[in-house]
This record gives structure tokens, C-alpha cells and sequence, in this order.
């Protein structure tokens, strides 16, 4: 589902807590400055049992979008939540224009890498020491809509 900025809210400290898991710590900050700068950054979660159990971060201009940060807690991983994040991102995007999705991942991610293009997204960069802790290059990644 869409969260709008009070279900953000309510779902902030399970996201956060995900998130922040997978990216350093980051993901906390992040949601904050969304939530109170009401940033137009698109936030997509799945919901079990009243509690956030993955979710994705997308920014649009105009007729494209990238994707920011996607994450499934540990406990729901092999459940389909990241399907049900990107097929859900993928019906937004159709309804609401967007030709183009974008997105990084890390060289050494090969299960997201993989689990990218069965979605269809199709390698066609990389940027030399993006990442930090550690250093490593970043695949771009762009799928058509």
C-alpha cells in the first residue's frame, strides 16, 4: 500500500527498524525528513498483522522514477514481500505515467541484482566507488514500464 503521511507515521519505527538494518542506520533519518519536511518521496509497505513487513522508497520527476531504498524484515523474507512491493510500485507507475524506473545496487548484492532483472530491470552502468562502508561500485539499473 501507498502511505500517505499519517500512516507513515504509524509505521515509521518498523521501517526504520528494517531499513536501518540494511542501510547503515540510514533509513531512520531518512523517514524522519520525509515525514516532517513532507518531502514528495513515495513510500510503499506491506502490512501483516498490523506491522510493516517490507517496504520500498520511490521518487518521481516528471515521467521517471528510481527507486531509493526497498528492504523486507528478516522474519518475512521468501514470503513474496518484495513481489508484492514491486508489483504494487509497477501498477502505480503505469497509472500515474512514469516510462522509465531507475535504480543502484551494489556490485557484490547478486541476489538483488538477480531478483532486479526478473523484474525486468536490465544492467546498463556502474558508478566507481559509490558505496561507502564498504567502498564498491554501484550497478545502475533501469527498467521500461
Amino acid at each position: 500500500m501507498l502511505l500517505d503521511f499519517s500512516s507513515l507515521s504509524k509505521f515509521r519505527a518498523e521501517i526504520s527498524r528494517i531499513g536501518d538494518s540494511a542501510f547503515h542506520g540510514n533509513t531512520s533519518l531518512f523517514i524522519e525528513d520525509i515525514i516532517n519536511k513532507k518531502t514528495p518521496y513515495k513510500v510503499f509497505a506491506v502490512i501483516r498483522e498490523e506491522k510493516a513487513a517490507g517496504f520500498l522508497i520511490l521518487s518521481t520527476v516528471l515521467d521517471e522514477a528510481e527507486i531509493l531504498e526497498v528492504a523486507v524484515s528478516e522474519k518475512s523474507r521468501k514470503c513474496r514481500i518484495g513481489s508484492e512491493l514491486m508489483e504494487e510500485v509497477f501498477e502505480w507507475c503505469a497509472k500515474n505515467g512514469i516510462l522509465r524506473i531507475f535504480l543502484e545496487v551494489r556490485e557484490s548484492n547478486f541476489p538483488a541484482r538477480m531478483y532486479y532483472k526478473k523484474y525486468g530491470f536490465a544492467e546498463n552502468g556502474l558508478r566507481k566507488n559509490y558505496y561507502r562502508d564498504p567502498v564498491e561500485n554501484a550497478v545502475l539499473m533501469s527498467k521500461k514500464m
